[in-house]
């Protein structure tokens, strides 16, 4: 597994893309771990003199309508944006792997009532349904965590089952089974490692779609609340002011574009690494 890992993070490296990808992501957690340490003033701090001044030496990205810093605040919000983007990835693979386990290897009813049960929760359009569980829960981000969860289960429950489908009739489970093997050690010894590949690719494309739903939903004002930096607050402010100080949308646009776009060449790398380098 090590060799092989390795294998796979040099093939990524040599892919621009991935680099692109890799870089992006890396300096965004990083930011999100420590964004103290990289912004040049407290994103909190009122400077009631210097509201709404365009970018220069001194601020770089500007300030806002109350005279805090932009670019401190842009840091600040990806905080917020991989907060979410992890912790519904990580939610959603919690609740979606088991059940796309028990549909692809017990078949019959299971399977019927799961996959119904995944394509009914699909149905739904991904911002209807996550606005309509914040509405449900009430806002913050804890409770945009677990819209954005719950829109992505459907997505990785079904590329599960599939990848289990295509994994369980393969001569090693029954080598496994005539063995004596359980059910349960079969799927966890056998089958799962066959499917964290696809995982792992759809897992990256998922963060992207949950940064771009976290900024939505702040948006709209069910997400963080004001004076949290959150890149969808800041282009909700940025809204208010477009002719005449366009910079307050401008860069917090640019961070949501850039951190999407690095987690799809990321999640495209990772495919293509991983189709040359079998696990």
């Amino acid at each position: 597994m090590p060799i092989r890992s390795a294998r796979v993070i040099r093939a990524i490296l040599r892919d621009p893309g991935g680099r692109f990808g890799l870089v992006v992501v890396v300096a965004l957690v990083g930011l999100a771990l420590s964004p103290a340490r990289v912004a040049p003033f407290d994103p909190f701090v009122i400077v009631a003199d210097e509201p709404l001044s365009a970018p220069s030496r001194h601020h770089p990205f500007g300030t806002d309508e109350l005279g805090r810093d932009v670019l401190s605040r842009t840091l600040f919000g990806a905080r917020i944006s991989l907060t979410v983007a992890f912790g519904s990835a990580g939610a959603a693979l919690l609740v979606a792997v088991p059940l796309g386990l028990l549909a692809g290897y017990l078949g019959g009813p299971v399977d019927a009532v799961i996959s119904r049960l995944l394509d009914t929760i699909f149905a739904f359009p991904a911002v209807l349904l996550g606005i309509g569980v914040v509405a449900l829960l009430g806002t913050g981000i804890a409770n945009v965590v677990v819209a954005v969860a719950i829109i992505s289960v459907p997505t990785l429950g079904r590329l599960t089952r599939v990848a289990v489908l295509s994994q369980r009739s393969q001569e090693y489970v029954e080598a496994a089974r005539a063995l004596g093997a359980s059910g349960t050690r079969v799927v966890t010894r056998h089958i799962l490692q066959n499917v964290v590949p696809p995982l792992l690719v759809q897992t990256a494309l998922v963060m992207a779609d949950a940064v771009l739903l976290e900024a939505g939903f702040s948006f709209l004002g069910l997400g963080s609340r004001p004076p949290t930096p959150s890149w969808g607050t800041m282009l909700d402010s940025g809204r208010k002011f477009l002719s005449q100080a366009p910079w307050l949308g401008v860069f917090p646009g640019l961070a949501v574009t850039l951190t999407i776009l690095g987690l799809n060449a990321l999640g495209d790398a990772l495919r293509s690494a991983l189709s040359q380098h079998r696990w």
